[in-house]
């Protein structure tokens, strides 16, 4: 009697262990995968965030690229004019110069 009891019994405690190693295994398994597609869902998002960076850079390079051309051209106009004008010693305007700035 004794015995059947003690088989009993120990039956009764492996699967109790058993049934609480299945929860605790199960439980790691959805924690991992959850962690997983939390993992993937954040690289995701920084992947749109480079991608978003990036063609905003390439749109500000663009600009910087334009300005620095226009503001090249205009140092190249102002050279010009500078070279083109002679500067009355006297601080007046010649008579040159007022035509051509009423001209323009």
């Amino acid at each position: 009697m004794w015995l059947v009891l003690a088989i009993v019994a120990g039956a009764w405690l492996l699967h109790q262990y058993d049934k609480a190693s299945a929860v605790a295994a199960a439980r790691d398994g959805f924690v991992s995968e959850f962690e997983q597609s939390a993992a993937e869902a954040k690289r995701d998002a920084l992947l749109r965030r480079v991608i978003v960076s990036d063609e905003a850079n390439r749109g500000l390079l663009e600009k910087v690229h334009a300005v620095e051309g226009e503001a090249q051209r205009f140092t190249m106009e102002i050279e010009a004019f500078e070279n083109e004008t002679t500067v009355n010693p006297a601080g007046v305007v010649d008579a040159d110069l007022l035509r051509w700035m009423r001209s323009n």
